[in-house]
């Protein structure tokens, strides 16, 4: 493995490799553009336990997909929809897209997202009553959608 270092004189340049704290155990200054290795811990990751751990995921995930589709008695219509949603999306990212690339659009878009953004931390974020009235407003917004 080579190491990088950038010189006076120009871009990269691959050095051979060095031992690592070269010259400053002994207290010795290092050499101007010298490159100092960092070997690190022998972190050893259990591959088979991440592998059992995803597997069991996507079995629970797939049966329970199997589950609600076997549940929809509307088939096509599901499948209308969930094309629909995606043709949605695909559609969404170009448009936003489209206008991240306009200079002056952008910029102003993301500074009015940083705005409204600190508006509604300093309004409902900062002090107890509003975080109080901010879940108030969302389970009030819930019980409507759900019909509860």
């Amino acid at each position: 493995m080579a190491l990088l270092a950038r010189t006076a004189n120009a871009g990269l340049v691959a050095r051979t490799q060095r031992p690592a704290m070269v010259g400053l155990k002994a207290g010795l200054p290092l050499p101007r553009g010298a490159a100092v290795a960092v070997k690190a811990a022998n972190n050893e990751v259990d591959t088979e336990d991440i592998n059992k751990k995803l597997n069991e995921t996507l079995t629970n995930t797939t049966s329970y997909l199997q589950a609600k589709w076997e549940e929809t008695e509307d088939k096509p219509a599901a499948l209308a929809v969930t094309g629909g949603a995606l043709l949605l999306l695909v559609a969404a990212s170009s448009v936003v897209d489209a206008v991240d690339k306009i200079p002056i659009i952008s910029d102003l878009i993301e500074l009015v997202g940083v705005v409204v953004t600190g508006w509604f931390t300093y309004r409902y974020l900062v002090f107890g009553p509003d975080r109080e009235e901010l879940v108030s407003n969302v389970k009030a917004f819930l019980k409507k959608v759900y019909g509860k």
